[in-house]
């Protein structure tokens, strides 16, 4: 047992990205949890409560009374048809209708599942996205700090200069500008962690510990592949169930009707108590001017719809695309800086060498250290950038 327990330990701290994946997940646990999902999950059940009641039957009616009760002497047994009436009567509407009605709150129901799921995976790219934000931050105010730090050595190493004779004014001025340019750099840090954290309380309560280390890009097919297609078509679905009420509408609504009548003897005929039955049912007499313009306008509203499903699949295919080709060209601008990072961390190592021989100026080294501290700096943006657009780009994705 112990010895089971202790590789558990060895294997949670020596593998941190499975680690940060077992938090991450229980942290997008938390999320399914949030306001945003719980809401549009309550819309569902309350559409599918409806689509339930949508097949019941109204509440029958209880009839009491009394018939034909004369009004100058009144009395049950001095005319024949004088009463007392107990009954009940039960309205059955169009069946097929209900049936249709059903049908598209159920519909409805599902569109809300989906739009959950959707709803679920934005905030977990929204959790994602500021945590790699959080980390880009973090790693900007300590490149800038280092920064900061090499401003003040060619301040201290202009002032050497400047008390051996060396007229060297204007470098001081041209440090002043940019380590200025880097202050507002890191106030800029600190108001964008402090809106950071604040989403991420907002999401998740607290502020995670977590790093990301990667991103995987998830696959798709065709535009159906995407929620926000998938809700349009949803839409399209309960639309036809809309067409089917419109349809069944020209059948007969029914009803039912009992009635119990207790009579009292009277001096010339007998109490004999009464019964009475009746049924009913509508008949589509209207249906030109009725039924049938409902059922056309049921119709185009389907065609709306459809072309609103579409025009919905257009769309996501170019905000997609769009947002692929912004992902691509931000890997190629982080091959790019790699690249130039690589090149100014050889030229920093070369001028260091020159420097301690004594052939260069500390400017020239300080200067280098610089301009790399500076890339590095737009690399973390673009690398946020990259992780950030690929999480954004799989919240559309339905699986």
């Amino acid at each position: 047992m112990h010895f089971f327990v202790s590789f558990l330990v060895i294997t949670f701290f020596a593998n941190p990205v499975w680690a940060q994946d077992e938090i991450m997940n229980s942290y997008f646990e938390k999320l399914m949890a949030h306001p945003d999902v719980m809401q549009v999950l309550a819309d569902a059940q309350e559409m599918k409560e409806m689509s339930t009641a949508a097949l019941g039957l109204p509440d029958p009616v209880l009839i009491l009374g009394v018939d034909n009760v004369p009004v100058d002497d009144p009395s049950y047994g001095r005319f024949l048809p004088t009463s007392k009436v107990i009954g009940f009567k039960q309205d059955i509407p169009n069946g097929s209708v209900r049936e249709a009605q059903s049908d598209r709150q159920m519909e409805l129901s599902a569109k809300q599942i989906i739009l959950a799921e959707f709803t679920k995976n934005r905030l977990k790219s929204l959790f994602t996205s500021m945590l790699l934000k959080l980390e880009k931050v973090r790693t900007q105010q300590e490149l800038a700090e280092n920064q900061l730090v090499n401003y003040a050595e060619l301040e201290t190493y202009f002032k050497g200069r400047l008390e051996s004779g060396d007229g060297v004014y204007w470098r001081f001025a041209q440090v002043d500008v940019e380590r200025s340019l880097i202050e507002q750099q890191l106030n800029d840090l600190k108001s964008e962690r402090i809106e950071i954290e604040s989403a991420l309380i907002n999401l998740v309560g607290e502020v995670p510990d977590l790093k990301v280390y990667t991103v995987e890009s998830e696959e798709w097919k065709n535009a159906d592949d995407f929620y926000p297609v998938k809700i349009a078509h949803k839409d399209l679905e309960a639309q036809a169930q809309g067409v089917k009420v419109a349809e069944s509408a020209y059948g007969s609504n029914y009803s039912i009707q009992a009635m119990y009548k207790n009579r009292e003897e009277g001096a010339n005929f007998k109490g004999d108590d009464w019964f009475s039955v009746q049924a009913t049912f509508s008949v589509p007499l209207w249906y030109n001017s009725n039924q049938a313009p409902k059922k056309r306008a049921a119709q185009s509203k389907y065609n709306a719809v459809q072309y609103a499903y579409e025009s919905a699949k257009r769309l996501w295919l170019k905000n997609i695309k769009s947002l692929e080709s912004k992902r691509d060209a931000t890997l190629k601008n982080i091959h790019l800086l790699v690249a130039k990072d690589k090149s100014f961390k050889e030229l920093s190592d070369s001028v260091q060498r020159t420097y301690e021989s004594g052939e260069t100026s500390l400017d020239n080294l300080l200067t280098t250290k610089i301009s790399r501290l500076s890339i590095q700096s737009q690399l973390a943006q673009k690398r946020y950038m990259h992780m950030s657009l690929i999480s954004e780009i799989n919240s559309y994705i339905g699986k």
